[in-house]
């Protein structure tokens, strides 16, 4: 019985990992805020409209999301993305934000959608093409 519940385990994790599913970060205790202000959480992603699975910020980031390190590196990859400094990287992810990912969404096919919100999709995208989340060389 022991080997049919590891195998039906095992067949269900690769399911959900053909699917192209997030993979998960050791859990957190519940009152601790999916975000943090000083460091971001990153999990491989493998995003079906990529080679390669990319870095990304272990939960979505979306408007009204405040004092996130995680968006500060989102608003530093668009200003690199578009090679200006259009963001105020500050960590809110306020209406401006918001619009250039929307723009960002339009402009890369492969973040496959717009809906202003950076999830998995829209940050493997802009990891492949900007480093956002990626290590960064002091």
């Amino acid at each position: 019985m022991k080997v049919i519940t590891k195998r039906l385990a095992l067949g269900l994790a690769s399911v959900a990992l053909a699917g192209g599913g997030l993979a998960v970060a050791p859990t957190a205790n519940a009152a601790t805020p999916a975000y943090s202000s000083t460091n971001c959480t990153l999990v491989y992603y493998k995003n079906n409209a990529l080679l390669f699975s990319q870095l990304v910020p272990n939960h979505n980031l979306a408007y009204g999301d405040n004092g996130d390190y995680c968006v500060k590196l989102l608003q530093r990859g668009i200003n690199a993305y578009y090679g200006s400094s259009t963001l105020t990287v500050d960590g809110n992810f306020g209406p401006n934000t918001e619009a250039w990912v929307k723009k960002f969404q339009t402009d890369s096919p492969c973040s496959q959608g717009i809906d202003g919100q950076a999830g998995p999709n829209t940050n493997s995208c802009l990891e492949y093409l900007t480093a956002a989340y990626g290590p960064i060389n002091p």
